[in-house]
């Protein structure tokens, strides 16, 4: 695993934080994609040690519009598609292969979330509901809250043909959808300023998996965490 670069690369590394976004080179992080639950399972605990963490936590990700609050380090996500948390020690995963991977940050508050965004995730606002969430059990301010995006699909590998997304329409170029540009639009009508997004594609980039490229594929995935 060498000092551990090829394998995850850092949005924030800092004494009170972390947070990034795995490569193919972490393995596979996904048990429902076919692979042994033994090795995914080794994936895991590889990028665990190697994050310095207590535990990494995992969504059952059905691209609904449900956030969870994770209390209790004990405490199984189940299905969900954005979790938040103010424990320590604790990684909190998204796992993707195109769809967006979504990291929030609340500095003040000592809040943070992870976020599972494909089409049906931003069409239905989760990450509007999130950060609603986090406001009204936490305290959050969309001042505060810093975003990161990691490597998803782009618009112009991204086609959907003629499928029709109601008010997200706008963000249709022909057959494809500009998802980073529904997203950009989406945080700064929140007041959140502070956000990043990778310029890299999923789809284009084979350091990454990528559903639409591969079709069966792995998972790589953002990771946030409160260090303890």
């Amino acid at each position: 695993m060498g000092d551990g670069r090829e394998i995850f690369e850092f949005v924030l590394n800092g004494s009170e934080i972390l947070a990034g976004f795995s490569t193919k080179e972490a393995g596979n992080l996904a048990l429902h994609v076919g692979d042994e639950v033994k090795n995914v399972e080794q994936n895991r605990k590889n990028l665990c040690d190697f994050l310095g963490l207590d535990e990494l936590k995992f969504m059952t990700q059905t691209h609904s519009s449900i956030v969870k609050i994770l209390k209790n380090k004990d405490d199984k996500l189940g299905e969900c598609d954005a979790v938040i948390t103010a424990l320590r020690g604790i990684g909190i995963c998204v796992m993707v292969a195109d769809c967006s991977p979504i990291l929030l940050y609340d500095r003040k508050s000592g809040v943070i979330s992870a976020i599972h965004a494909g089409r049906a995730g931003v069409v239905s606002k989760i990450v509007t509901k999130t950060i609603a969430l986090m406001q009204s059990e936490f305290g959050s301010q969309s001042s505060d809250i810093e975003a990161f995006v990691g490597v998803n699909i782009k618009g112009s590998c991204y086609e959907i043909g003629a499928l029709y997304l109601g008010e997200f329409n706008k963000y249709k170029n022909g057959l494809n959808f500009d998802i980073n540009l529904a997203l950009k639009d989406e945080f700064e009508s929140l007041g959140v300023t502070k956000f990043h997004f990778d310029k890299r594609c999923s789809h284009c980039d084979e350091r990454f998996y990528s559903y639409r490229r591969e079709k069966n594929t792995g998972r790589f995935a953002g990771v946030i965490a409160l260090r303890g």
